[in-house]
């Protein structure tokens, strides 16, 4: 009984819409994060549906309730799929407590999902694939079964973003893991969507992606009147052009090239015009008529990112005409859209199922990532993306039904102020990694462990069995209908977060190739000799491996590489690491054939020490590690081995005459199985791993099913090697991390540029902030204050004094590392004298510091500054957390809520100086 009235009063107060996109009677919430929700906000939520509160007059009495909220601590028991685990600061830790780690664990589920995906035929779709090929609309039971579902029309809508998805993610995933499944399911992609997903020839624009096919029938052809959204194109073209330098496709590329082909035909060059719209056919968009729908912003950086990869492949168009097409791309986000940060409307216009007039994760990782690739083009690259990048962490607050916030010291937030309520997971996945790759190349402490805390947090999803829990307190609002989201995008994403951050995400005592500076078309980690090959070695190539051993020897083209202190020439760095791990950047120039030699301490077994069972054939295989190889075509044939590990990894050979096996460890029937065909020939591959086992004996068994895929000439499986290690030592996710330094923001700052003051100190725009509004509420719009041309007295820095944020209740939540802090708070009254008719309270980390105060009482005049400093603040969670909270006044016969503000902030651990003595209301 008492889970039923939960669940009806959170669908009285998250009523479902169609952006929703989900049925909240579907959904089996965990009762236990709910009930911490409803503490959360302050015992509220569990009151709402006892006082009748309906869908139309619900968010009034809602933001009154929430106003009303003692506490803006966020901090559950429960995140998404497990119970939370904290370090001794209260941070966030990882639930996942073996040696390889949170991150790597979920890639390896993400990837195993896609793999053992159910197949359709020709019978049921119009070729056979795996079925999320085709929709992205699924369902997963708790035992992890799959079961595909039809998608209707509008649920195929996300192709362009799936495919995308698969073409960057699989790419990633063969160089991180060397399973050459990635090239096989890329082929899958590939395949569906020139063959089945382009417009006719006589097109306006012909033989180019429907992005969005949101009609036509389900697991057919696509139909053109679908919506064909160019930014989704675009990436789905730079997705194809690196599938293409992994697998030599030439169809893709040449594919790739009409594409682009058709992006500089249809370029406006005009200056002061978006070189491209939304939409190839803005007819086909349901908001047609809105004069907003055809709208291109931020999303043409998906649009340069395409045309940037097409030149460097040497491609540029008749008369250069791809070139000139690019360069009206980056006019366009120099000259109209960087300066226009702040507005809600430049980094929007994606998300296709609905009109995406605000501010959403996907344009803004990826106009954040594009500016840190190309800083040379981009002086004020590190502030812009750091801007837009934290920008979004206020935006993203302004839904109540969301309710984001930072979560024992990570922040979570949902796609943007409009979706999807409780769903607070898979926008961090893409934000937070381009925050620490922000933090990574502009060696900014706190943009890396933002981008840090937050990979911890969003991993807490994730089950063995391919379950993934998207709502923060637990259960799934998006993840059992959107596949895409569920496992393709966590696989893609993660693994760059590993890149950036491999010392604090990557699995120890392992081998991974985790970041590479061109496409790996070729890996083989083998026992203390990893070899790749990379499509081209331009400028500045550099990789990033982390290893188990020390590099004894490395060798570029099979010329030996020098160990340096820098790598600014060809050759490679190592930083060792607590547990015997080693992080190896190498740079290579010119040079495509690595390899890493070292003493690894994994132990190999050769084809011939493993136990066969049933008919088995043994040939010459000069792809293999030994020169031959064993393989049987037999249903039932087995083999197996007995070993003291705790992570395994079977070698073999794929080819076009594959077949498929099933995988027992320890007698368990594993979800995943092995599929052993590939379109073309490869030796000595990852076929199968399993790296979370716990220390000890174990059994690996391989059977037989005596078929294969609907595209393999064969049956055969090709066993090689197994490779298995018993080492332990974890270095991983650290504990007390994050910045120590000084941190000053300037609030209701739109300038790109940070401001230096007298001192010389800089000062960032103070974006940071929660405040509570409402669905597609613009915090920017109505809480930053307009600047101020007064003349403010009592200072030498006026410009710290003239903007501001103001709002009924918000909170800054300053990340920080361990230690004593002090914080210095800025005021002036500078607005109209009707807007300081009320005091507000200063709650420093739960903690009432002020009550009542009245800043001009403070500073004894309007348009003065005054400060007010606080001292031994320690944090609380990681973060230290300011919260302005406006306090009522009387207006006429009743009274009003009045408004907080604050001009700027400082925090440091050395700050120095007194404050005013702040003065009540009386």
């Amino acid at each position: 009984m008492k889970k039923s009235k939960i669940k009806k009063t959170i669908s009285a107060v998250e009523p479902p819409t169609e952006r929703d996109l989900f049925n909240f009677n579907e959904v089996s919430p965990f009762t236990r994060g709910l009930f911490l929700r409803s503490l959360f906000l302050g015992g509220l939520g569990l009151s709402l549906g006892k006082l009748g509160y309906s869908s139309k007059n619900q968010f009034p009495e809602f933001v009154k309730l929430m106003n009303n909220s003692k506490s803006a601590i966020s901090n559950l028991t429960h995140y998404y799929g497990h119970d939370a685990v904290l370090d001794r600061y209260g941070v966030i830790a990882p639930w996942y407590q073996q040696q390889n780690g949170q991150c790597d664990f979920r890639i390896r589920i993400a990837a195993e999902t896609l793999k053992r995906y159910p197949w359709t035929t020709t019978k049921n779709a119009v070729a056979a694939y795996p079925h999320y090929i085709f929709t992205s609309k699924w369902d997963i039971s708790p035992k992890g079964e799959i079961t595909p579902l039809d998608p209707g029309d509008w649920m195929n809508g996300d192709l362009g973003q799936r495919a995308t998805s698969i073409f960057k993610g699989m790419v990633d995933y063969y160089r991180y893991s060397g399973d050459p499944a990635a090239i096989a399911h890329i082929n899958y992609m590939a395949g569906y969507v020139l063959d089945y997903c382009l417009t006719p020839a006589d097109h306006s624009w012909p033989d180019f992606p429907i992005s969005v096919p949101i009609k036509g029938k389900a697991y057919g052809k696509a139909n053109p009147e679908g919506m064909i959204q160019l930014d989704i194109c675009a990436s789905m073209g730079e997705g194809l052009l690196r599938a293409y330098q992994l697998t030599k496709n030439q169809r893709w590329l040449d594919s790739a090239k009409h594409w682009g082909d058709l992006f500089a035909e249809k370029c406006n060059l005009d200056p002061n015009a978006a070189p491209w719209p939304r939409y190839a056919n803005p007819e086909s968009a349901k908001w047609k008529d809105d004069p907003r729908g055809n709208e291109q912003t931020g999303g043409v950086t998906m649009v340069l990112a395409f045309l940037d990869e097409l030149i460097r492949l040497g491609y540029s168009g008749k008369d250069k005409k791809i070139e000139a097409a690019r360069d009206a791309g980056l006019r366009y986000l120099r000259d109209q859209l960087l300066p226009q940060w702040t507005l809600d409307k430049t980094w929007n216009f994606y998300f296709w199922d609905y009109l995406a007039q605000n501010q959403c994760c996907s344009t803004t990782a990826d106009v954040a990532g594009y500016l840190i690739k190309h800083k040379e083009l981009f002086p004020n690259w590190y502030h812009d993306s750091r801007n837009i990048l934290t920008l979004f962490l206020n935006r993203s607050s302004a839904d109540i039904h969301s309710a984001s916030d930072v979560f024992n010291g990570a922040w979570a937030y949902p796609e943007s102020s409009a979706c999807c309520t409780r769903s607070l997971w898979y926008a961090p996945l893409m934000v937070g990694t381009v925050m620490a790759q922000c933090g990574v190349m502009a060696e900014d402490d706190l943009m890396q462990e933002l981008g840090y805390r937050q990979m911890i947090l969003q991993t807490y999803d994730g089950h063995e069995n391919g379950l993934t829990e998207d709502n923060i307190d637990g259960g799934v609002l998006v993840n059992n209908r959107w596949f895409n989201i569920a496992h393709p995008w966590p696989l893609l994403w993660l693994q760059q977060a590993i890149g950036w951050l491999p010392e604090k995400l990557g699995a120890s005592r392992e081998n991974h190739l985790v970041r590479s500076g061109s496409v790996v078309d070729s890996i083989v980690y083998g026992k203390g000799n990893i070899t790749y090959t990379t499509y081209d070695a331009p400028q500045e190539t550099i990789d990033v491996l982390r290893l188990s051993f020390v590099p004894v020897k490395i060798t570029a083209d099979g010329q030996k590489l020098r160990k340096r202190k820098d790598l600014k020439a060809n050759g490679y760095t190592v930083k060792k690491l607590s547990n015997g791990d080693t992080i190896v950047l190498i740079r290579h120039d010119g040079k495509k054939k690595i390899s890493v030699t070292g003493k690894d301490p994994q132990t190999l077994l050769p084809d011939t020490e493993l136990k066969y069972d049933g008919a088995w054939k043994k040939e010459k295989d000069h792809s293999s590690g030994s020169g031959s190889i064993h393989f049987s075509e037999t249903e039932g044939a087995s083999v197996s081995a007995v070993f003291n590990c705790n992570q395994i990894r079977l070698t073999g050979r794929v080819d076009e005459f594959g077949g498929l096996a099933d995988v027992f460890i320890d007698g368990v029937r594993q979800n995943v199985f092995i599929d052993f065909w590939n379109p073309d020939l490869r030796g000595q591959q990852i076929l199968y791993y399993n790296n979370g086992l716990p220390s000890g004996e174990h059994t690996l068994k391989i059977i037989a099913r005596g078929a294969g895929n609907p595209y393999s000439k064969g049956r055969r499986i090709y066993v090689d090697t197994v490779q298995f290690s018993a080492e332990t030592g974890q270095d991983n996710f650290p504990s007390g991390t994050g910045p120590a330094g000084p941190q000053r923001m300037i609030f209701g700052y739109k300038t790109q540029y940070d401001y230096k003051d007298a001192q010389g100190n800089l000062w960032r725009p103070g974006t940071e902030v929660i405040t509570r509004l409402e669905r597609f509420g613009d915090t920017v719009a109505r809480c930053w204050m307009p600047e101020t041309k007064n003349d403010i007295s009592g200072t030498a820095d006026q410009e710290l004094y003239r903007y501001g944020y103001r709002a009924s209740d918000f909170w800054v939540n300053v990340t920080v590392g361990p230690g004593k802090y002090g914080v210095r708070l800025k005021f002036a009254a500078t607005q109209d004298a009707s807007r300081y008719q009320n005091g507000f309270d200063i709650i420093i980390n739960e903690k009432t510091i002020v009550h009542n105060l009245n800043v001009i009482a403070t500073a004894k005049s309007t348009n003065k500054a005054v400060d007010l400093v606080f001292k031994n603040i320690v944090p609380h969670n990681g973060i230290i957390q300011i919260r302005f909270k406006g306090l009522p006044f009387p207006k006429g016969n009743s009274t009003e809520n009045g408004e907080a503000f604050v001009q700027a902030l400082e925090i440091g651990q050395n700050l120095v100086g007194k404050g005013a003595i702040p003065v009540s209301f009386s």
